[in-house]
């Protein structure tokens, strides 16, 4: 059998920044290159712009300013300061490190010495990751990890208030349809189903009460205005809510409270439109911007999985169609699949205008690790990991935003 340890332990220097650069650095977005990070922020952090127009005027001996005021904007990053606290006890974190490394047969009881200090920071690694993911896209508000009490406004939610941005609704008719009801069941009564399919995710837009509240992830619930889901096809006019989309890696399904709606709208993209939704957004992008290298269109997982489900349906004497894979850009275009992200939703944007501030090595970034039974007599350990984090963009004139609801800007 192993022989368990477990090492008190504060860290630091490059210990700490490994573990704040794999907490905060390594959640997926950021290794994709999708976003430009600035560390050491320590306090507010000004990104500023600086710019100015060209005249060019008739040759002159005597040197004549063009008349032009240079403009300075400044957008911010405010670093916000959160942690993440666990206590576990001793037999059961030995019981789980044996559940997770130990394979059946007689060679394999034997590993040695374990330290379940390395094994508890890792075990809730990748959660932290997803946490962070969650919070620098969607913000506090959208994201069920985040419970502390400053505000964090992620991006998306930050983009799509902003005045400068381009913004463009789903409020067409391939992608939007009036509901006449949805029931406390989760039964959603529109005029056809024609246009959906098992598995689409629709959003509502618009609903004429909120008395019916979505309990999936807590008791008094939320409304269902602006909540995302996918659905399963009941009848020529009928749909069932299937799962909250936000609930898609717990896979908890959709539960709700109250009474029943009358009536409201769904936007939704789906392999019946998403190519049209395509088409759309390519002849509205600054081709200033598409053309640069760093630009992507970041579309969630679900949209990607339609788009593939297009490629195949549209293809025309191809052998493979329905069993090769299909290649994620759009006339050239990059899209970018996003999970942990807003649904029916599309992003374009140059990777060097999305700002993600860290500060690794700072005196409010801490990773400890800590066995109380010799200071309290209690059996259970404990890891507190804190760190700081800010996001923020710089030109809203060269964002692209795509939604199935635009808020009122600011």
């Amino acid at each position: 059998m192993a022989k368990f340890t477990f090492t008190n332990n504060t860290y630091a220097g490059e210990a700490l920044a490994g573990f704040m650069a794999s907490t905060l650095l390594e959640a997926d977005s950021v290794k994709r290159g999708l976003l430009t990070v600035v560390n050491d922020v320590k306090s507010r952090k000004i990104i500023l712009d600086v710019d100015d127009d060209v005249k060019l005027q008739n040759p002159s001996g005597i040197f004549t300013d063009q008349g032009t005021t240079t403009q300075q904007t400044e957008t911010y990053l405010d670093p916000v300061v959160y942690e993440f606290m666990k206590q576990e006890q001793w037999d059961k974190l030995a019981e789980s490190w044996e559940s997770q490394r130990l394979a059946p047969g007689a060679f394999s009881d034997y590993e040695g010495v374990v330290d379940l200090s390395d094994f508890m920071v890792q075990r809730y690694l990748t959660k932290i990751q997803i946490a962070n993911e969650r919070l620098y896209w969607l913000g506090k508000d959208a994201t069920p990890e985040a419970i502390f009490s400053d505000p964090f406004k992620g991006l998306i939610p930050r983009i799509a208030e902003t005045a400068g941005t381009y913004r463009v609704g789903l409020n067409k008719a391939a992608t939007s349809m009036s509901v006449s009801g949805i029931s406390t069941t989760g039964i959603v009564t529109v005029s056809s189903t024609t246009s959906l399919n098992d598995g689409d995710v629709v959003t509502f837009t618009a609903t004429n009460s909120s008395s019916l509240k979505d309990t999936t992830n807590g008791e008094t619930g939320v409304d269902l205005l602006n909540q995302s889901y996918f659905i399963k096809i009941e009848s020529a006019t009928t749909f069932k809510l299937i799962r909250n989309y936000h609930a898609m890696n717990s896979r908890k399904a959709a539960t709700f409270t109250g009474t029943a709606i009358a009536s409201g709208s769904i936007s939704f993209i789906n392999a019946g439109n998403v190519l049209g939704v395509l088409n759309s957004v390519y002849s509205q992008l600054d081709p200033a911007d598409r053309s640069q290298e760093d630009f992507n269109l970041q579309i969630p997982l679900h949209v990607g999985y339609a788009y593939a489900q297009a490629q195949a349906n549209n293809a025309t004497n191809v052998l493979n169609a329905f069993t090769d894979k299909k290649k994620m850009d759009y006339l050239g275009l990059p899209l970018q699949l996003m999970n942990h992200w807003q649904a029916n939703t599309i992003l374009g944007a140059r990777s060097s205008n999305l700002f993600l501030g860290v500060d690794l090595l700072g005196d409010q970034s801490e990773l400890s690790t800590v066995y109380m039974k010799p200071y309290t007599n209690d059996n259970v350990v404990r890891m507190k990991a804190r760190m700081k984090a800010a996001v923020n963009f710089k030109f809203a004139n060269e964002l692209f935003y795509l939604a199935p609801y635009l808020p009122a800007t600011v």
